[in-house]
């Protein structure tokens, strides 16, 4: 599965690569958190320390392809004073390592000379493929390993420093078909040690230990900074113009 996304992403990249006015190949950091058994909804705090690469196919002043590769670790843990968390006391740390294909949509002519917009709030979604590792869950060690489809989606906000470097702040939601990232997936407490290891002397018959209706969720929030490396104009086209493109 991981071999087929990347084909797909690289094929996609060359196709728009033939017809981009520029790349733009940049580095983000930030933080990873996460909505799943042990948190609900987004926050970054408390997150942990994520890295991107990525490349940005301008394909006009509208429109974008990004591909990307992250890495980094989530780490969660109990939060609601309740007599489940209490009992239950989970806390994990899993790493993920991700590759993505996005399209971008500039709300204003980013980039454009005549309109002088050196800056635009934009959305994003794509497909993408992430290696999860759960490593640590309560006092355990673990070496799980698993690979899954997500779906990213997002906003943010362009701003160009210069002709050559642009930042951008960035909020992505990875929807995901995964309930592992928290290494809880709506086991029952009666064979709970088959799944956690966890043993709780007073198990309940039907009393979960997690929710076993939704998938987890994960998000990346973040700052990049890239370079800008505008196309040299053919000579049949070179003569003089407002626009880059």
């Amino acid at each position: 599965m991981i071999k087929y996304t990347i084909n797909i992403i690289f094929l996609l990249t060359s196709t728009i690569n033939c017809y981009s006015q520029f790349l733009e190949p940049g580095v983000s950091v930030g933080l990873n958190s996460y909505s799943g058994d042990l948190k609900r909804g987004y926050s970054p705090f408390p997150g942990q320390i994520g890295f991107e690469v990525f490349n940005r196919f301008n394909i006009s002043s509208h429109q974008s392809f990004k591909v990307s590769y992250k890495r980094g670790s989530i780490k969660g843990k109990e939060i609601i004073n309740d007599a489940l968390s209490l009992n239950r006391n989970m806390w994990f740390k899993s790493k993920i390592s991700e590759v993505s294909g996005k399209i971008e949509y500039n709300f204003l002519d980013y980039f454009d000379e005549v309109t002088k917009h050196n800056f635009t709030p934009y959305v994003f979604f794509g497909l993408g493929a992430t290696i999860l590792k759960n490593v640590e869950e309560r006092e355990k060690v673990l070496n799980s390993k698993e690979l899954f489809i997500n779906i990213p989606f997002g906003m943010g906000f362009k701003y160009l420093i210069n002709r050559q470097f642009s930042i951008a702040l960035e909020i992505e939601i990875k929807k995901t078909f995964n309930d592992n990232i928290d290494y809880m997936s709506g086991a029952n407490t009666k064979n709970i040690n088959q799944v956690t290891g966890l043993n709780f002397n007073n198990s309940i018959k039907n009393y979960q230990y997690g929710s076993g209706n939704d998938n987890d969720f994960y998000y990346f929030t973040g700052i990049s900074i890239s370079y800008i490396f505008y196309r040299i104009p053919c000579p049949k086209n070179s003569a003089p113009y407002n626009s880059i493109y």
